[in-house]
């Protein structure tokens, strides 16, 4: 009852929130500047006047989609903008296309699946050779596999490449580069993960739903509540005068890898979002005072967001809320699973 309960619940406030429909009523809101693209050059367009010259911003999967459009932004902002990228090939088309579009010429690649251990300690160390200090980290890089697939390191595909390496531990290698003043973490969550609580770490990483057999969409989903739980223990444990970690829910976009997960059933999502219109919310957390940002918080198109629903009239119930003991096992399977 609680699943088919949840289920419904985040589809309709989904087809009211998640929508272009939605993004275009919240945007009437804003009090800040909002651009109609992700690069507005001199005289050509509305800007939000945001200047983030001398600052390094990381941007995974930022070769296509939701990556492309928030490192463009950047780029366009003059900041140093560094791609994590699986494949260089696409990486740098990417970065001459953003290039041509902003001018910059502080755009760089950085090889790095997020889904191994080795690739992503190896692309910390090659950007700690290019910089002391971090802005900002966009933890947007994963996959969603309709198949179970394990990586060359014997870790399910989905779940390790947007959680356990993509968010937990890139995060934990480039904290000591976090600028404490106005550095920030964004995890590129997902209303997906209104469909559940984490549950334990051998359903997590093996993605099993139920006693079922493997689920990509769980899979996915268990990540992304695990970002939402990341995001609050390390508000906690950094602190207030540590950098500032929020997760977020990019909307309801039209990007391939929906097409690709979703195919037809894409129907059920429409009128959906530009990749600009979902990015557009992330820039903003990227880019605006680190005051303005409420640690530990789920955002929307710059506003923070229930984290659960489920409960009598879309209340935030009980059953995708994970108890302080739960979180804490998870924090510790992270830790023993990666040595730090």
């Amino acid at each position: 009852m609680g699943q088919a309960m949840t289920t419904t619940q985040f589809y309709l406030m989904g087809r009211r929130q998640s929508t272009l429909t939605g993004y275009l009523r919240h945007r009437a809101t804003y009090k800040e500047g909002v651009q109609d693209a992700a690069v507005v050059l001199e005289g050509g367009g509305s800007s939000d006047s945001v200047d983030l010259s001398d600052k390094a911003v990381i941007v995974t999967g930022a070769n296509s989609g939701i990556g492309f459009e928030v490192a463009s932004y950047a780029a366009g902002k003059h900041a140093r903008v560094y791609m994590f990228c699986r494949s260089m090939e696409r990486g740098i088309a990417a970065k001459e296309r953003i290039e041509s579009l902003t001018r910059s010429k502080s755009v760089h690649v950085i090889e790095c699946d997020v889904s191994l251990r080795s690739s992503v300690e190896k692309a910390v160390k090659e950007f700690e050779k290019k910089e002391s200090s971090l802005h900002a980290l966009v933890c947007n890089a994963g996959v969603l596999l309709n198949e179970r697939t394990e990586t060359t390191e014997g870790d399910e595909v989905t779940f390790a490449s947007h959680f356990l390496y993509g968010s937990y531990y890139l995060g934990k290698l480039l904290r000591p580069t976090i600028d404490k003043k106005e550095g920030r973490v964004i995890f590129v969550s997902s209303g997906g993960m209104y469909n559940t609580k984490f549950p334990s770490w051998a359903i997590a990483t093996s993605a099993e739903n139920c006693g079922q057999a493997y689920s990509g969409n769980m899979a996915y989903s268990y990540a992304k509540r695990g970002q939402v739980l990341l995001g609050e223990a390390w508000t906690k444990e950094w602190g207030p005068a540590g950098p500032k970690v929020v997760s977020c829910h990019p909307g309801w976009v039209d990007t391939p890898a929906v097409q690709e997960a979703y195919g037809s059933q894409k129907k059920y999502l429409e009128p959906m979002r530009s990749c600009w219109q979902g990015a557009e919310g992330i820039a903003w957390l990227l880019s605006t005072k680190q005051d303005n940002l409420a640690s530990g918080e789920f955002y929307l198109d710059r506003k923070p967001r229930t984290k659960h629903i489920g409960g009598p009239f879309f209340s935030s119930g009980s059953f995708t809320r994970n108890t302080e003991r739960e979180a804490q096992e998870m924090m510790d399977s992270l830790k023993s699973k990666t040595g730090v």
